[in-house]
């Protein structure tokens, strides 16, 4: 992955708006300088303006892309498809993608053909193979699967060279999704082994986030030949790149699909990883931008409670969390546990005391073996947090200890002790008793 040099200054999203515009003003001058006369240069600076406007990352988009397909059109005009085939047939690819994203699905299928009709696969390899992975995909927004898969694998025998190996993996990953989409389960077996093809090329670390888009592609695919392991398996690896930071859409998708595969299982453990999982995504999603994706998963978490209850657990979220997390193994438990403290502890007061103490409070049910493994978990997490939401997260427990009857309470401090005491390292521990003595809380005494 490129990251960028420490002494350079990522630019902003507002620098990057602005040098598009210059970039924009700079060629309508230079088209008002170059006679008509001179076509091939017009066509040129319209083919960049065209692209400028496509790209440009500010501004109402609908404007932005009718502005491009115009330019878009005129170059293509004044590319003569005999003796600029090429020029003309970037020109098309170009314009078909515009015209995709405005909408205007027929359109873009014709000009996406014009372009794979100008190309030579042998001689221009990119420009063939972008132009029918285009087709495919517009093809396949519009329900012509036979034609997509059609289009696919003439771009495929384009993309067959070394160098075109990030486009093969998105190629095989179109392919696979629209043999998935045939829904017979032979097609579904055939979409599976392309996207098997494509996580061979698609290294994790050089392609992260093709190589999580293709482990969640076949989670659903998984999931929909009722094969619900190996789709919670797909699941958790794209949710290795499809971060809550990172990716958050993503990531509340994959969290969503994760929770039906889990639910499809059946088992109580995989119904409380369910609704955890719903949980995820509805923290994530926004219900003013996604009101569609959030009203599915509530839906979804509401079925699987349901579900829950009829096997005679009815029981608070928070309780199925913890149980859940008390059947995983450690590694799980941590990586599961850090999700969700990380984000409590980042909520204003005092619903982040509220939360964090009812998440303690829960843990003390899972008998003392339990809640002693949970709080070493616990303690583990909040030693990567800073002073000020790693004492935030003591308090809360403390709170929680103070609701306590006198035997719980007693109880509930003697584990917090003996954890403190046999699973830190030395400085864990001092960090620990220093921030609890700090806030006036005494070791028990027996």
């Amino acid at each position: 992955m490129s990251s960028v040099p420490e002494h350079e200054t990522p630019i902003t999203a507002a620098e990057q708006a602005d040098a598009a515009r210059e970039t924009i003003a700079r060629l309508e001058e230079q088209l008002r300088l170059v006679p008509k006369s001179r076509p091939f240069e017009q066509g040129v600076l319209r083919y960049n303006l065209g692209l400028a406007y496509q790209e440009l990352p500010a501004g109402d988009r609908p404007i932005n892309l009718s502005r491009a397909t115009a330019s878009l059109q005129k170059a293509a005009q004044l590319f003569d498809p005999n003796t600029t085939p090429v020029e003309h047939a970037r020109t098309q690819n170009a314009l078909g993608t515009a015209l995709r994203e405005l909408g205007q699905p027929e359109a873009a299928i014709q000009a996406f053909r014009r372009a794979t009709e100008l190309l030579q696969p042998a001689e221009d390899p990119g420009e063939f193979g972008a132009a029918a992975n285009n087709l495919g995909l517009t093809l396949t927004d519009t329900g012509r699967l036979d034609e997509a898969i059609a289009a696919y694998e003439q771009a495929q025998e384009a993309f067959a060279g070394p160098e075109f190996a990030r486009q093969r993996i998105a190629l095989l990953h179109n392919l696979g999704q629209a043999l998935v989409a045939h829904g017979a389960r032979d097609d579904v077996m055939l979409g599976l082994k392309r996207y098997d093809e494509a996580l061979e090329l698609a290294d994790p670390e050089e392609h992260p986030y093709q190589w999580a888009l293709v482990n969640h592609s076949m989670g659903i695919a998984f999931t929909g030949i009722e094969e619900p392991q190996k789709a919670v398996d797909a699941f958790e690896q794209a949710l290795l790149v499809f971060s809550r930071a990172r990716f958050p859409f993503q990531y509340a998708l994959t969290k969503n699909n994760l929770g039906l595969a889990s639910a499809q299982l059946g088992d109580v453990p995989s119904l409380r990883r369910a609704v955890a999982s719903f949980e995820d995504a509805l923290r994530v999603l926004d219900t003013r931008l996604q009101r569609e994706q959030w009203e599915q998963a509530y839906k979804n978490l509401e079925l699987v409670e349901h579900a829950l209850v009829e096997r005679g657990e009815q029981r608070s979220r928070v309780d199925h969390f913890v149980r859940m997390l008390a059947d995983e193994d450690d590694g799980s438990l941590l990586r599961l546990l850090r999700e969700r403290v990380m984000e409590y502890t980042t909520l204003p007061e005092p619903q982040r005391t509220d939360v964090l103490a009812e998440l303690d409070r829960a843990a003390l049910g899972v008998g003392e073996s339990g809640a002693a493994r949970l709080l070493a978990a616990w303690l583990n997490v909040l030693m990567e947090l800073p002073q000020e939401q790693f004492a935030a997260a003591l308090r809360a427990r403390m709170s929680m200890h103070e609701g306590l009857d006198d035997a719980q309470r007693a109880a509930a401090e003697g584990i917090l002790d003996r954890v403190i005491q046999n699973e830190l390292l030395a400085p864990q521990r001092i960090r620990v008793r220093d921030t609890l003595y700090e806030m006036g809380y005494e070791r028990p005494t027996s």
